[in-house]
């Protein structure tokens, strides 16, 4: 599975977004153009990019000349040919050649960002070198641009990043470009080189130890991201300290602190320990210890308890509820998951040691069937904080303890597993203590309604996890089985693995008709998953030669040879699983990865006939991204069991796009989900994650999948600093442990809300088979006709990202009238 996807989409809407929302003109003062009496001794001279440019909009052959050509655009700014764009890079490069030593004294670069996912440069690092060999570090052209400029704008803007207080010299000068960590997008226009005083050449004062881009990009990428966020949310603690109803000397002083705090380190020491979770640094942490200390000249108790919109995100920037506005929650049948939520702040000037028990409620203080997790705060690939990570709480006692830190919200979540406790509506409380502070008692209520939950859930769920040969991405000998049991416990009945465990065989050098099975690789992985309700696979044989065509005896594609091997390799494999108990029709082959426009499918056809020609009932299972499906060969559509589109396409797509699909389903073709779209920790839980399933159910699809479990872009999920690009993992991995998070645990409520559906659909076939048509199965069949849709149908759902604003307490309102309906029916 590509993770390429998200920027096929994102490349799609820039356009259209950008002419929404970007003035058709920029004036001078917008754009940062200015007259410089400098002189610029770029102009016209040659350089070299590295990596080649990669955004589409932009990229062509005149890319190698317009950097330095002294034009700039103030238009739709990568829509236009004279910019140069890359897409998903660690950092770009631009060097050029001077064509001599010169004394640099300044230089300048022509960006853009603010709007439809592309975000301003984090460093753009100025080296010079005499030989093009040995590079020296200039300084920081965004920390000098920003001191002399100030922050980057808030929205869509045309940027001139300037600098005039460079003192060194050379032939070549480098524009190391980084963008945010995870960024999938880096733009320039226009770059500059300012001659200096011919005095600044001076080998005697030299210029410091000699480096190299990929050097300083790993060892400035922690001190980047630490300084970012002492910026951002330093910016927003001032701003919540200027618009404070405080007295003014209190002000001044917050003001005076905040700004000792916030001010950017000039090392960091740290080691491959470092784990991005807030607060960073000490200093970070005095940042928040300014917030615990404007919250208490607001009124705010020393602690303070108040129980969230479960699915809604927070802010490390914000004020405290004042009390508790509602109680914590529960509804749910026996044997499933269900969570909830406390928040608790400290407005202390020291961390505080919280005790939580439960009360007047069954098995309290500690019952078995409630797990407590201290959710952590980690700041992403991104730049953008989230409290999403949940290890489990300390238990201590008759209780549970967290640390709430000053100034810094302590979520604590609450996974709620009843199995034994009887039918019936709980009433209790929660208290939260701490030493020196009166306890505070928030009400709980708990709702256990009369229905088991099954244990095997219906809808097909999976994510490209990869458990074969030890496990790939994020996975590792020493967190696989930690990470299976983890997705197990979430439902997860659709796992998927790399090809390689269908491709150890040998063909009877003299019958085609003889094959020998090296199964250990395939057994293995099923053993892992005994059991799930689909086997997935990747065979990755698009691209058909090599040592695939070697093993099919170097058949040519299409051949009659060709089908009579892959008959009897799919044959043989299918034989196997029959006498694990397997169904063939419980192994889903996909062939070729999002077909779109443009692929070659031959190879897809050939292997999906021949496939299917020999074991009809195996699944052909395909992801196709083409923006109008309508206009797709169709006999790839054909040649499939199981189409799986991409619900944000789907959702981009409009009537059209759905009625093509439901078309095929009409047909006989199985209809699923999938979404592969990243970062992953900026994704909303609940409209992202949670919504897939009841988009599912809305349209008939029996699967939902997301790329990718196991993906954590070669970075800890506990430091993305260092990811590669998304994340995109719902869950925190590092290479020995695993760790719930937020969106994992909305995936797993997901399976169950569709458990839900089912449940109702065969309660009221139940119901009408005994003749009943009375007014319960009427309300149960209109819930059942109109119920998802008026989930799905509500504002800022099919807005994706966690940040966007919607109601996230709908699915769940819903959920409880479908237990009122099967209780009404009972």
């Amino acid at each position: 599975m590509s993770s390429l996807l998200p920027g096929r989409l994102l490349a799609f809407t820039l356009s259209a977004s950008l002419l929404a929302l970007i003035p058709s003109s920029l004036s001078a003062a917008e754009t940062g153009a200015a007259s410089d009496p400098a002189e610029n001794i770029a102009l016209g001279k040659s350089y070299t990019l590295h990596p080649q440019p990669s955004y589409g909009l932009c990229t062509d052959p005149g890319d190698r000349e317009q950097l330095t050509d002294g034009k700039t655009t103030a238009a739709y700014f990568w829509t236009q040919p004279g910019t140069v764009g890359w897409q998903s890079i660690r950092y770009a490069s631009v060097t050029i050649d001077l064509g001599e030593v010169q004394p640099v004294s300044g230089v300048s670069m022509t960006t853009a960002a603010g709007v439809a996912g592309v975000t301003w440069p984090l460093a753009v690092y100025v080296l010079v070198s005499d030989d093009g060999r040995a590079f020296y570090n200039a300084g920081d052209l965004v920390a000098l641009d920003r001191k002399q400029n100030g922050p980057w704008p808030e929205k869509y803007a045309i940027r001139r990043l300037v600098t005039r207080e460079l003192r060194t010299w050379g032939r070549y000068v480098q524009l190391m470009i980084v963008p945010l960590p995870g960024g999938p997008y880096t733009f320039t226009d226009e770059v500059e080189v300012f001659r200096g005083a011919q005095t600044l050449i001076d080998p005697q004062r030299g210029r410091g130890e000699s480096t190299n881009a990929q050097a300083l990009f790993e060892q400035g990428r922690i001190l980047r991201a630490v300084t970012q966020r002492l910026d951002l949310d330093g910016a927003a603690l001032k701003k919540q300290i200027l618009a404070a109803d405080i007295d003014g000397a209190v002000r001044s002083q917050l003001a005076a602190q905040l700004a000792t705090a916030a001010a950017p380190p000039e090392r960091l020491a740290v080691d491959a320990s470092f784990r991005a979770v807030l607060p960073l640094t000490p200093n970070h942490a005095a940042l928040f210890r300014v917030q615990a200390e404007l919250w208490r000249n607001l009124g705010h108790a020393p602690l303070s308890a108040w129980v969230p919109v479960l699915w809604d995100p927070l802010e490390p920037i914000a004020l405290p509820e004042r009390e508790p506005s509602r109680p914590v929650e529960v509804h749910a049948m026996r044997g499933e998951y269900r969570a909830a939520a406390l928040n608790l702040a400290n407005s202390t000037d020291a961390p505080l040691e919280v005790r939580l028990r439960l009360r007047d409620l069954p098995q309290s203080p500690l019952p078995p069937y409630v797990t407590v997790h201290e959710v952590q705060w980690t700041d992403t690939s991104q730049g953008v904080p989230v409290a999403a990570a949940l290890p489990e709480a300390r238990r201590a006692g008759d209780g549970w303890t967290v640390t709430v830190l000053p100034g810094l919200v302590r979520q604590v979540w609450m996974t709620w597993h009843v199995t034994d406790v009887p039918a019936g509506e709980y009433a209790g409380s929660v208290v939260a203590e701490t030493p020196g502070q009166p306890p505070l008692t928030v009400p709980v209520r708990v709702n256990v309604w009369p229905f088991e939950f099954p244990q095997q859930t219906t809808l097909c769920l999976g994510g490209w996890s990869y458990t074969n040969h030890g496990g790939g991405r994020g996975i590792t000998p020493q967190n696989r089985a930690a990470f299976v049991e983890h997705l197990r416990q979430r439902f997860v009945n659709a796992p998927w693995a790399t090809g390689s465990v269908l491709r150890s065989f040998e063909f009877d050098r003299t019958d085609p008709n003889v094959i020998r099975l090296d199964t250990k690789a395939l057994d293995d992985w099923i053993a892992l998953w005994p059991q799930a309700k689909r086997y997935m696979v990747f065979l990755a044989v698009a691209d058909y030669g090599g040592g695939i065509q070697s093993s099919l005896g170097g058949a040519a594609l299409g051949s009659p040879e060709f089908g009579q091997r892959v008959g009897t390799w799919i044959k043989a494999w299918v034989a196997h699983l029959r006498s694990k108990g397997i169904r063939p029709d419980q192994l889903g082959l996909l062939i070729h990865d999002e077909p779109h426009e443009g692929s070659e499918i031959g190879p897809l056809l050939s292997w999906a006939r021949a496939i299917r020609a020999a074991e009809p009932e195996v699944l052909i299972w395909e992801d196709p991204t083409y923006r109008d499906p309508a206009k797709a060969p169709a006999e790839l559509f054909e040649a499939c069991s199981v189409l799986c589109p991409n619900r944000p396409m789907w959702l981009q797509g409009g009537k059209a796009f759905a009625q093509f699909y439901d078309r095929q389903r009409a047909a006989g073709r199985e209809l699923q989900f999938y979404s592969c779209s990243g970062p992953a920790r900026l994704l909303d839980p609940y409209a992202y994650h949670r919504l897939q399933a009841w988009q599912c159910w809305q349209e008939g699809a029996t699967g939902s999948f997301f790329w990718a479990f196991s993906d954590n872009c070669g970075a800890s999920s506990w430091n993305e600093y260092f990811a590669a690009a998304g994340p995109f993992t719902p869950l925190f991995l590092d290479d020995t442990s695993v760790t719930a998070g937020k969106h994992m645990e909305a995936i797993r409520e997901s399976a169950e809300d569709y458990e839900y559906w089912v449940m109702l659909r065969a309660a009221v076939a139940r119901a009408k088979a005994a003749g009943r048509s009375d007014a319960a199965v009427v309300a149960a069949e209109k819930l059942l006709a109109g119920g998802a849709r008026q989930v799905l149908s509500a504002g800022g759902v099919n807005e994706l990202r966690w940040a966007d604003p919607k109601d996230r307490t709908l699915a769940d309102a819903m959920r409880v009238k479908i237990l009122e309906t099967l209780r009404g029916l009972k």
